[in-house]
């Protein structure tokens, strides 16, 4: 397969991931890139077993690179998926939003692969494998950062509303 047909298949999908992960359009579309460039001169050196895997690797080294440059991390939905159209009342529109700023509010708190594995198996709905290939761990070990991670995220939520009591 070559990079064009990849590009072709993938596109969507890793800048959607780079766009979860850094929140900015324009800076999304420049990881997507800059992803894209690093595969295209890895491809011919070891042609990976599993594409769509592999290229969010990359995609994923890629934002942790820009991110340790800038010193600037945060992840959030993009707010394209907050404007679809939706029979809810704006009470509960705002209420979602409030939850959503609140669970990356946490998100951060956490231990950045627990934060990682838990944004691609709970939020982007990625299946094990797919996630322990993408974060470079086997899925023992994610399992254990996922579950880490949720009764951490438990501990969160527990202390936030015994304060706000």
């Amino acid at each position: 397969m070559d990079i064009n047909q990849l590009y072709k298949l993938y596109i969507n999908d890793v800048y959607r991931y780079l766009l979860s992960l850094c929140r900015e359009q324009s800076l999304a579309e420049d990881l997507t890139q800059d992803t894209f460039m690093k595969a295209y001169g890895a491809l011919e050196k070891s042609p990976p077993n599993s594409m769509k895997a592999w290229l969010l690797k990359i995609a994923y080294h890629t934002f942790i690179d820009y991110a340790r440059r800038s010193k600037k991390m945060d992840i959030e939905e993009p707010d394209y998926f907050t404007n679809i159209q939706t029979d809810t009342s704006a009470e509960e529109e705002v209420q979602k939003k409030i939850d959503k700023e609140e669970l990356y509010q946490k998100l951060d708190q956490l231990k950045e692969l627990q934060k990682q594995a838990i944004i691609l198996c709970d939020l982007r709905d990625y299946s094990l494998k797919q996630a322990a290939a993408t974060l470079s761990l086997n899925e023992n070990t994610l399992k254990t950062h996922i579950f880490r991670g949720r009764a951490k995220l438990k501990q969160l939520y527990k202390k936030g509303s015994v304060g706000n009591e």
